[in-house]
């Protein structure tokens, strides 16, 4: 027993000698600051009066030292890492999350326009605009030969065993926006019918019982909305039957539920009454409102604010994006609760300069993630995607563009800017000709703006960011030499 207490007691001194050692290897260049580990991106530390504290970034950002913001915890696609390769160990959630924050691709790898956003280990599927792909490296949809990814739709042609084969077609919804796992209906069986997983993969899909598919609305319905449907199957514990389905009775639990609208007047009240025993059912009025039933007993629920609930969904959490449901007559929302960028807590939202027309946010419980289309596409509130321009159909888009500086700076033209993994930088800096620690920033490549280096820093063009002058040819005496002068 004294000897294993001994063994506990070298371990914990060892782990303490070993955490003092990390400590007392890092000094603080500066008194107050935050400052990158040698070695591994995702640690970085912060200096107070000298004293240095180890830090980690949230599981899947990494540290970016250039950012100005007090949280300097970034996307992987954002930083470069240089020598930093180390990471922390992946906290993954699912497959769609091998980390708890990041941008990741679909784990089928022959799936290459659908990726995932996960915050915090939630993920939120997407999907890219038609013909592109999804880049791991850059975090946004690209052209699939900028993407150059392996064994996309290798599922094509696939075929079920009854002989399905998806169509070689891009179906529309109503509002001209592609369907992306579209339905077509079975050809003798009203109660069931096909999915095409990102329009390639053929699956069969099954009905709740006395219910059957309905191709308008492209989701299971009751048969009394489908009238060109007169048989389908209902199931009853060991027994099938084919039922037709103008012979069935509508069966109705008649158990009211009573919500005052006007407490001065007691007698106008809204009268819910629960379609099956168990279940949850949409507000005839309200978008993010429904009813859950449990054996008759019904409760009035709300979506998380941005959300609206999807009755064809087969999820038990029901609350979807806005452009993922049909409201129809719903039109009715719970007051916004609107934080910075995010008019609602929930949901995908442009940026709110209507000349911006290529950078949106994707709001998750009031926090904001800035995320940016690919170069030439819009973002498309209705779509929650990027599309083309003449899709996308917003007005005052890049009426910034050719604005010139006071002292005649004009953002180049068609000059995208890559970085040295080639890719597109949302906004590119230029050197000022005549002043090192001056430098020009092109928000979203068209609107200019002026940046001026801290006291002691010039400003670098290979790294697109203030540096020390000895790293920065031309300008090594800027602060000590002739130039010294000149800038003061």
């Amino acid at each position: 027993m004294v000897a294993a207490c001994r063994g506990v007691l070298a371990a914990m001194l060892l782990l303490t000698a070993s955490a003092a050692l990390v400590d007392a290897q890092f000094k603080c260049p500066k008194n107050r600051g935050q400052f990158e580990d040698a070695v591994q991106c995702d640690k970085y530390y912060v200096c107070d009066e000298g004293e240095a504290t180890e830090k980690l970034c949230p599981d899947g950002l990494v540290f970016d030292p250039t950012i100005k913001l007090i949280n300097k915890c970034d996307q992987p696609f954002n930083v470069d890492c240089g020598d930093r390769f180390e990471l922390q160990p992946a906290q993954g959630t699912s497959d769609y999350c091998p980390r708890k924050n990041g941008f990741f691709s679909h784990p089928d790898p022959s799936i290459c326009n659908v990726f995932y956003s996960c915050i915090n280990g939630e993920e939120l599927e997407m999907s890219c605009t038609g013909g592109l792909h999804f880049d791991e490296k850059s975090g946004t949809c690209v052209w699939p030969d900028v993407a150059a990814r392996e064994g996309c739709g290798s599922n094509a042609n696939k075929k079920l065993n009854d002989g399905f084969q998806c169509p070689k077609e891009t179906r529309y919804d109503k509002n001209g926006q592609v369907i992306t796992h579209p339905n077509y209906p079975h050809p003798t069986d009203c109660s069931r019918f096909y999915y095409c997983l990102n329009g390639i993969e053929p699956r069969l899909g099954q009905c709740d019982a006395k219910m059957v598919y309905n191709e308008d609305l492209q989701r299971c319905d009751d048969p009394d909305n489908v009238p060109e449907c007169t048989f389908y199957r209902s199931c009853w514990p060991q027994h099938l039957f084919v039922r037709e389905c103008n012979a069935l009775p509508a069966l109705r639990n008649k158990i009211p539920f009573l919500l005052t609208v006007a407490a001065e007047e007691p007698e106008d009240y809204f009268e819910f009454t629960c379609p099956k025993p168990d279940g949850q059912f949409e507000d005839p009025y309200q978008c993010d409102k429904y009813y859950e039933c449990d054996e008759g007993r019904v409760s009035e629920k709300l979506c998380p604010d941005g959300l609206v609930f999807n009755p064809a969904s087969k999820l038990v959490n029901k609350c979807d994006q806005v452009f993922n449901v049909e409201c129809h007559d719903r039109k009715e929302l719970q007051p916004p609760k609107p934080v910075g960028v995010c008019p609602r807590q929930n949901g995908f939202f442009p940026h709110p300069d209507p000349s911006i027309c290529n950078i949106f946010y994707n709001c998750v419980n009031g926090r904001e993630l800035e995320m940016t289309c690919v170069a030439g596409l819009h973002f498309n509130q209705p779509t929650g995607t990027c599309v083309w321009p003449d899709m996308a159909n917003r007005q005052g888009c890049g009426s910034n563009a050719n604005k010139k500086l006071n002292d005649g700076f004009q953002c180049p033209k068609d000059a995208t800017k890559m970085d040295k993994n080639g890719q597109i930088i949302t906004h590119p800096n230029y050197p000022h000709p005549d002043d090192c620690q001056r430098f020009y920033i092109c928000l979203n490549g068209i609107e200019p703006r002026q940046g001026t280096c801290e006291e002691g820093m010039v400003y670098n063009e290979d790294l697109q960011r203030c540096d020390d002058p000895e790293n920065v040819p031309g300008c090594e005496d800027w602060y000590t030499g002739p130039e010294a002068d000149q800038a003061a």
